[in-house]
Formats: structure tokens, C-alpha cells, sequence
């Protein structure tokens, strides 16, 4: 992700919360002025009811637990900071974000529908909105919406779909209702991943990727899974990409992308 967003030129840095020592270690050891890693104990101890919360449910549904703290303690512990956008790890900028800071300029806070195609909606479980890409502004209205998100992530945060409820993500949900100057990105190109190939019509001009004839802003490349040492998994299938679809979009986005993963 970093070198995508290098490759555009952007000015910007990234706060990473490591989930590991492991991951600290090898943030500090790049030594990128772009980068800034802290270690989870630090969040844990500003936050001490997330202690309570790491012994009441599984590590896969602790880290989701986690999601709006972190935003929540940049926010108030850097005072350089503006705006921040919550981002998951595995997504590749394909063009500059530059347009999505430009439709959420006047907006306290900015969300992506998952844009599920009808083949396989299953917004009613895991959410209309993914939690992969959310702009925060820093004013009042964000305050509210993270500290609502964290007592419900405290609260219940499990890894399957339970009484409307999914993880940290279906909570997402009620923010249009619940805090005014939210607003749904609308670029067909933002937040492209495999639930919502089949939505869009993915071209390709020279070596820019188009959705819906709109450069595609960045990739979320979801469930890339290593079967063994020389076997890998896309997940396309999952999504019912279609077959033909699907070798272009390998051809396109996973092969580049996995070839500079196996680099590092």
C-alpha cells in the first residue's frame, strides 16, 4: 500500500497500529519517514476496557473490536492532524485519492457502500457500508460517531452476523441517519474488491485501469489466501466473478501485486 501511494506522489504519512511486536520491529527497521508503527499496549493502556474486552472473545474479533479506537487516540493524541482515513492493510492504490478528499471536503465523516452485485447481496449480513476506507474529520460530529462505535464494538464485536449485527462493520449502517455530514462515496472506482466486480464494468486503457469508464482509485484485495508454498488463492470464486472476468482481473491487478509482495 505504501508504494502505491508513493508512486502518485502524495504527501502523507501512516500511522500503523501493530498487532505484533513482530510488525513493530520490522516498521522501525524500514525507517520510513512516511510510516509510524505503535505498538498495541499502548492503545490498550489509554484504553484499559479493551483489556476486559481481549479476554471475552476470539483474537480475530478482538482486532475488529479495535477499529475505532485507534482513529479515536490519533485524533486527540496528534494535534497536526485535520482529517484521518481509517484504511485496511491490503489495498493498492491504483491513482491518486485526491478525489475522494475532494467529494468529503465539506463532510464530517465519508463511507463506501460495499456496492454488492444482486448475484450475491449479502448486505443484510455483513453491512452496506465496508470498513476498509472511512474519512474522519476532526470536529465534534466524528467524536460522537467514535466514541458510539467503540461502546457498540465493546459491547459486541462477533465474527458472524447475530440480531443485525456483524463485527465492527454492520454498525456503519445508521451513520447516515445518526450523524448529519456523513457522506456515501460515489466514485465507481473507490474501494473496487472482489463483492462488487460484477457491479462495475472493469476495463482497461493502455495500463490504467477504468470502473464504469471512472479511473479505479484503489484495489481492497480481500482474502488473498496461500493454499501452500507455490499455490494461491484470489477468493473470486466466493463473489461469482465470472471465469472469463476473473482471468482478466488476475491478469490485470493480482499478478502485479503479488509479484511486489513476494519482493519485499
Amino acid at each position: 500500500m505504501v508504494d502505491s501511494l508513493e508512486v502518485h506522489g502524495l504527501n502523507f504519512k501512516l500511522w500503523v497500529l501493530c498487532l505484533t511486536e513482530e510488525c513493530k520491529k520490522i516498521l522501525d527497521a524500514i525507517d520510513s519517514p512516511n510510516i509510524e508503527g505503535y505498538s498495541l499496549n499502548e492503545i490498550e493502556k489509554e484504553f484499559p476496557e479493551l483489556l476486559k474486552a481481549k479476554g471475552n472473545r476470539s483474537l480475530p474479533e478482538y482486532y475488529f473490536t479495535l477499529s475505532p479506537f485507534w482513529p479515536n487516540w490519533l485524533l486527540d493524541n496528534k494535534p497536526e492532524i485535520s482529517s484521518i482515513t481509517n484504511l485496511d492493510a491490503d489495498l493498492a492504490f491504483l491513482s491518486s485519492p485526491e478525489s475522494l478528499f475532494d467529494e468529503v471536503e465539506n463532510s464530517s465523516i465519508g463511507i463506501i457502500e460495499h456496492r454488492f452485485h444482486s448475484s450475491f447481496d449479502i448486505a443484510r449480513y455483513s453491512g452496506r457500508f465496508n470498513v476498509g476506507w472511512i474519512y474522519f474529520k476532526k470536529d465534534h460530529v466524528s467524536s460522537d460517531c467514535l466514541a458510539q462505535w467503540q461502546a457498540q464494538c465493546l459491547d459486541w464485536c462477533k465474527d458472524y452476523p447475530e440480531d443485525g449485527k456483524f463485527a465492527d462493520q454492520k454498525y456503519l449502517d445508521s451513520w447516515p441517519n445518526d450523524f448529519e455530514g456523513t457522506h456515501i462515496i460515489s466514485h465507481p472506482g473507490a474501494n473496487l474488491a472482489p463483492w462488487n466486480l460484477n457491479t462495475h464494468k472493469i476495463t482497461r486503457e493502455r495500463e490504467r485501469l477504468l470502473s464504469d469508464k471512472k479511473p479505479v482509485i484503489f484495489y481492497h484485495f480481500h482474502m488473498i489466501k496461500a493454499l501452500d508454498d507455490n499455490h494461491l488463492s484470489t477468493s473470486l470464486e466466493i463473489y461469482r466473478v465470472p471465469v472469463e472476468e476473473r482471468k482478466k482481473i488476475i491478469d490485470w491487478l493480482y499478478f502485479p501485486y503479488i509479484l511486489k509482495l513476494l519482493q519485499k
